[in-house]
């Protein structure tokens, strides 16, 4: 008679062999960090957007842009960091002085420091105050040294290779009339064809609904560098060695007590990198950043925080973090569970479906791939910036990737985050050659 024999007798099982329960405690735990990931996945990209957009309708906004009596606006200064921007930085400025703003409250200032071509003379002959130095330090410290020197008691950060909507600042300055807000987001518009180009914009419209949410609680996470403001009395000097300028000036504000808004008819207009490749490098170098300043402000995650925790948590910690470096793993037990559970076969089809729509977008640019495109890309992209963070491999002043063609912005449409001008046929050649 043998030991299991005793155990059945007296009415007992057998115990398993060590073996056997190592490996039943090492599934049940792929199984956890399995459906830990996709519900992970799940909140971030379609359960707390959805949320957003509900909490966005029941907002009744800022004041209309443009409906300000002219002597009720603040003066504003429109601050570029440019380094080697001849080639737009003339339109820069005079897109910028055109803005239906008074010309009494308006001046464009350009940081031109290290630029070693035309930008400094093109912008002053165009009408900005130029302020240069020999030696480039990065954007965050162009930015620090601008507001210092700035004029307006509202400071729009903006980009040389972008333009801005009619109304724009106005649409900065009626999200700002609220003193309780420190910095205004304003709404990044992408132009250009291919996957990554119709990709990106799709990002952004998502962006434009989670924002409009988090807008309504003072608490928006992240503000694009084309196009936000920081109200100059608020202000806090950006650190050395900041490697992303806008998010850590969110995240500051926020820390410090302040609210952040959304101004949706702020919208600044840009095309996509002119090549894949390039579109990486950028998405690698934000991401890195975006760690950097995340992990420096986790405070901000504390449950006292309310609302601003929860956004932080979902909107910036599991989407731009905790979700990208679970992927890998949801890929590996997907497969290692797919011999034994159905569900897991369904998974692990799902991603390989999923994964190889967004390569064959990165390879073919087909447009109809964007969404896969851009899945694959953003997460690809954060778990390059936190290697290249973790091994100091990120410079501060970062190397301008090449981008499509100047485009001009056309009026505000009335649906919010859709293109405001689709560029002409041989510009749309141009982003895909």
């Amino acid at each position: 008679m043998t030991r299991g024999d005793d155990f059945r007798r007296i009415g007992c099982a057998a115990p398993r062999p060590a073996a056997s329960v190592v490996v039943m405690d090492l599934a049940d735990r792929a199984a956890a960090l399995t459906w830990a990931a996709v519900a992970a996945a799940a909140w971030t990209h379609l359960g707390y957007p959805l949320l957003m957009r509900r909490a966005a309708a029941g907002a009744t906004g800022p004041a209309v842009a443009g409906g300000q009596p002219d002597d009720t606006l603040p003066a504003v200064t429109v601050l570029v960091a440019a380094l080697d921007e001849e080639q737009v930085i003339g339109e820069k400025v005079r897109d910028s002085l055109a803005q239906d703003y008074p010309p009494a409250l308006l001046e464009v200032l350009v940081v031109a420091d290290g630029s070693t071509d035309r930008t400094a003379e093109l912008a002053r002959a165009a009408g900005a105050r130029v302020l240069t130095a020999p030696v480039p330090a990065g954007k965050s410290a162009a930015v620090n040294r601008g507001v210092l020197a700035a004029t307006g008691e509202l400071v729009c950060l903006t980009d040389a290779n972008c333009s801005l909507a009619p109304g724009a600042l106005r649409a900065l300055a009626a999200a700002a009339a609220d003193p309780r807000v420190a910095v205004v987001s304003g709404a990044k518009v992408v132009v250009g064809a291919g996957s990554h180009g119709s990709g990106e914009g799709l990002y952004w419209r998502l962006e434009s609904v989670v924002k409009a949410g988090e807008s309504r609680f003072g608490c928006v996470m992240g503000a694009p560098g084309e196009v936000c403001a920081v109200r100059r009395s608020t202000f806090r000097p950006i650190p050395p060695g900041v490697l992303n300028d806008d998010y850590h000036l969110v995240c500051d504000a926020l820390l410090h007590g302040h609210r952040v808004a959304y101004a949706p008819a702020a919208r600044a207009v840009e095309t996509v990198s002119a090549r894949a490749a390039d579109e990486m490098e950028r998405r690698t170098r934000i991401a890195a950043g975006t760690w950097q300043t995340s992990l420096r402000h986790l405070r901000l995650a504390d449950p006292r925080r309310g609302m601003t925790a929860l956004a932080f948590g979902s909107h910036r910690l599991l989407r731009n973090h905790v979700v990208p470096l679970l992927l890998p793993g949801l890929l590996a037990t997907s497969a290692a569970a797919a011999s034994r559970h159905r569900s897991a076969r369904w998974l692990l089809a799902a991603q390989v479906l999923g994964y190889g729509a967004g390569a064959a977008g990165w390879v073919t640019g087909r447009p109809a791939l964007g969404a896969p495109t851009q899945f694959l890309l953003t997460n690809a992209a954060a778990v390059r910036g936190a290697v290249r963070l973790a091994a100091r491999r990120q410079p501060t002043v970062w190397r301008r990737a090449a981008r499509g063609p100047w485009v001009p912005a056309a009026p505000t449409p009335a649906t919010s985050g859709k293109p405001l001008q689709e560029p002409p046929e041989e510009r749309t050649r141009e982003l895909v050659a």
